[in-house]
């Protein structure tokens, strides 16, 4: 069964992120090879498109690191 999390956006809105799929997590790679776009890729299949390339480009960096480290596990890597 996946697992979710739900992520609390600065604005207020509450996002729920499923626990990726080998074929999202392989779709996310193919886009890109840098780890910064895989996590957005991903972020975006992970919240069933409530969040968009768009949204995520206009986080802070702070907002963006708290969206990651609350979703980490899911990615498998630590980004710094």
């Amino acid at each position: 069964m996946n697992e979710t999390r739900t992520f609390t956006l600065k604005n207020g809105k509450e996002i729920t992120l499923k626990e990726p799929t080998i074929l999202q997590l392989e779709s996310a790679q193919k886009k890109s090879k840098e780890e910064l776009n895989i996590a957005k890729n991903l972020l975006i299949d992970m919240s069933d498109g409530d969040l968009s390339l768009e949204v995520i480009n206009q986080m802070s960096i702070r907002e963006f690191k708290a969206l990651i480290e609350t979703i980490k596990d899911f990615l498998g890597f630590d980004p710094k």
